[in-house]
């Protein structure tokens, strides 16, 4: 197996990752993404996400995955879902990548 083809799932989701980190700044959100290039977010019931935005007193947590993944690491994020579910001011938003790192909103959890 090619270096590259190890490599193209992480590029990829560095890729959305980015992006979406862009489109929330855009929407007003001080961001902070777990990738080179941004301010790290802070854990999040023992979990770092890949994005955290900040608007007044209302939060945002960004995961993101691979469809294949999804399932699995919905089980991982448990504790995020329901961190998310119970503070009223959070909203939790799960995204699926597209094989050229494009974002696709599968959930929001609030």
């Amino acid at each position: 197996m090619s270096v590259t083809a190890v490599l193209q799932p992480e590029i990829t989701r560095f890729i959305g990752i980015n992006q979406k980190a862009k489109d929330w700044e855009n929407e007003g959100f001080k961001v902070k993404a777990n990738i080179g290039g941004w301010d790290r977010p802070s854990t999040v019931e023992g979990l770092i996400p890949d994005l955290r935005g900040d608007m007044g007193s209302n939060i945002r947590i960004g995961l993101v995955s691979l469809e294949e993944d999804l399932e699995e690491n919905m089980a991982k994020w448990g504790k995020v879902v329901e961190y998310a579910k119970n503070n009223k001011n959070v909203s939790l938003r799960v995204y699926t990548l597209g094989k050229n790192g494009e974002c696709y909103l599968n959930k929001i959890i609030t």
